[in-house]
């Protein structure tokens, strides 16, 4: 498909937004939107993009981004903020893939990254983070995510 990265993007779009029970809605949804996908080719979209039934409805079981926004450079304050910095109009979708691979909403499945939430502004991202006592594991985390960077 020749634009499938597009496609891609769609289908998150919807099961994020949408709770879809069957292969079938999904395609209604890609049609209206002027995309005819195949039902194979849907399936093994769906597999690649780490979608699956869970309760009877296609949810994203890992989020998977393979093209996330360079980051230029992470900063710690000696009180132990931490400000990621990328280029302008990154940041929201930078913030959107750490609060949902390390953020805990559901109380049942704590994910105890030590990181309690972001808040995105244009290119930059403020990470709040449970304590002082977390900031190393955090710091670890953005060393395991972006590997080029030298962080403190």
């Amino acid at each position: 498909m020749a634009h499938e990265h597009i496609v891609d993007e769609h289908i998150l779009n919807i099961v994020q937004s949408c709770n879809i029970r069957e292969q079938a809605e999904l395609q209604d949804i890609l049609q209206e939107r002027g995309y005819q996908v195949p039902q194979a080719t849907l399936s093994r979209l769906l597999k690649k993009l780490k979608i699956a039934k869970v309760s009877g409805i296609y949810k994203v079981t890992e989020l998977n981004m393979p093209n996330l926004p360079t980051v230029l450079n992470i900063q710690v304050s000696e009180l132990g903020l931490i400000i990621i910095h990328t280029h302008p109009g990154n940041a929201n979708s930078l913030a959107y893939f750490i609060d949902q691979k390390y953020v805990t909403y559901n109380p049942r499945q704590p994910k105890n990254s030590g990181i309690l939430g972001t808040i995105a502004g244009d290119d930059s991202i403020l990470v709040i983070i449970k304590s002082k006592d977390s900031l190393s594991a955090v710091l670890d985390i953005f060393r395991h995510e972006f590997p080029y960077l030298s962080i403190p």
